[in-house]
């Protein structure tokens, strides 16, 4: 009894806390987190039967039953989902948790018509073995941390021992120890601590298993954590971001035509805006007589200039679609539509803004989402404005000035101490026709990735 009073002064009378004793046997648990079914099956039907016993491990049945001598560690078990058994000899804890988590699902952000169909959810040992079931390998090591002062969350870093370069293990597993807050309550958490500060994300996330083993077997590093249903993918590259894990499931001849398709929607996005305002404000020879024509005829009548027409049309279009992820999904897409359509009508009717202009507008947004990644999109709005400023000011040699320093900006940029822009610069063959193009008859692992390279049997 003197234990359980310890017990219930540190967890501070909470209500939860539930005391039994049967046949001389103390029994301790936090009926939130744990199983009345397995409660009962373990522990209490194994002490009610009479059946001598000389020591608690001899008669308590588990799936996970351990030995305790550390009193201290009694309240991390207990908040673990394990129920403290216990007599005058003897003392064990008796894995009982109960069944808190989702069943497995479909992916809900990255969904494919191609490739398997279950997404994580929120338990890490569900997650961990969606990831076994597809790498059976005793090479793929998966290391554990508990992050958080209060909330103890359990974080796994996995990758292949034979493939994963050391030093991206090594710097990984630097920034993980290296955390010290009182709480990780999702892995978005952790994603905001170990990234840069570029408004490009620089880690992938994702809910797809498939996709997760499909980097571990590249050479790169997994985080999953606990109450958690996605997974962290590092070095993540520019190019990962722009093609999703439905293309390798394609035949090459099919699908390079649409990895082609969203370069070219990435070029659109970032940089339509800009070039409309430089050749109607300055570059106007630029263009056909009569297609000028038309876009001057298009704007008469609107007072404001046309680059302070684009920041407006833009901005309008970004709070639609924000409200559109706030909204409800029942409804929130029709919402939006309606917005979109509402407001661009009473804008043209009002000289607010020019029917070209949300043409130009429409076309950059609708090419800014063939991403499924929403942190891609949201880190190419800040290039989109700084072109659309440079346009402004010199015109087109302002738009090309302008984009040869966003390449500089984009080779500055460091994941995990390697270049953002591979394979292209360094130049990689191999994990090229594994991304920007697709070669079914490449097998071969990239030089960044691996520190062992191999060729699979064809």
């Amino acid at each position: 009894m003197l234990l359980y009073e310890k017990i219930k002064k540190e967890f501070n009378d909470t209500s939860d806390l539930k005391y039994k004793v049967i046949n001389g046997v103390n029994i301790i648990y936090l009926e939130s987190l744990c199983s009345s079914n397995s409660i009962n099956e373990y522990i209490i039907q194994n002490l009610t039967i009479g059946k001598p016993f000389v020591f608690l491990k001899d008669i308590i049945s588990g799936p996970n039953v351990i030995y305790l001598t550390n009193e201290s560690l009694i309240s991390d078990y207990l908040l673990n989902g394990f129920a403290l058994v216990y007599d005058k000899e003897d003392m064990i804890v008796c894995e009982v948790k109960g069944n808190l988590y989702r069943s497995i699902s479909e992916p809900l952000a990255e969904t494919s018509v191609n490739g398997p169909k279950d997404a994580f959810n929120e338990n890490i040992i569900t997650n961990l073995g969606l990831i076994k079931r597809r790498i059976k390998s005793p090479n793929l090591v998966n290391v554990d941390y508990d992050l958080g002062r209060k909330t103890k969350t359990k974080v796994s870093l996995l990758y292949l021992k034979d493939v994963a370069k050391k030093k991206f293990v090594k710097r990984i597993q630097n920034k993980l120890e290296n955390i010290d807050i009182d709480g990780i309550i999702d892995i978005e958490v952790l994603y905001n601590l170990i990234s840069s500060k570029h408004p490009l994300p620089t880690i992938l996330k994702t809910e797809r298993p498939d996709k997760v083993c499909n980097a571990i077997l590249e050479g790169k590093i997994v985080l999953i954590a606990d109450n958690s249903a996605y997974g962290l993918i590092m070095p993540a590259f520019f190019v990962d971001f722009l093609n999703p894990q439905g293309d390798n499931y394609v035949k090459a001849v099919n699908v390079n035509f649409l990895k082609t398709l969203r370069f070219l929607c990435l070029i659109v996005t970032i940089t339509l805006p800009a070039l409309y305002i430089s050749i109607i404000n300055y570059n106007s020879e630029s263009i056909p007589l009569n297609l000028l024509l038309s876009f001057q005829a298009a704007r008469s009548g609107v007072p404001f200039p046309s680059a302070f027409e684009a920041v407006f049309m833009i901005i309008l279009c970004a709070i639609l679609r924000e409200s559109d992820m706030r909204f409800p999904s029942n409804f929130g897409s029709s919402i939006s539509i309606l917005g979109a359509l509402i407001l661009g009508e009473a804008a043209v009717s009002a000289n607010i803004a020019s029917p070209i202009m949300i043409i130009i507008i429409g076309i950059t947004f609708i090419t800014g989402l063939i991403f499924n990644n929403g942190d891609i999109i949201d880190g190419l709005r800040y290039y989109r404005f700084f072109l659309l400023f440079m346009a402004t000011i010199l015109g087109l040699y302002g738009l090309v000035l302008g984009i040869f320093f966003v390449l500089l900006h984009l080779a500055s940029i460091k994941t995990i101490d390697e270049p953002y822009l591979y394979p292209i610069t360094p130049y990689d063959k191999t994990y090229l026709f594994k991304t920007i193009l697709k070669n079914n008859k490449d097998y071969e692992r990239s030089k960044v990735l691996s520190d062992n390279r191999y060729k699979v049997k064809k």
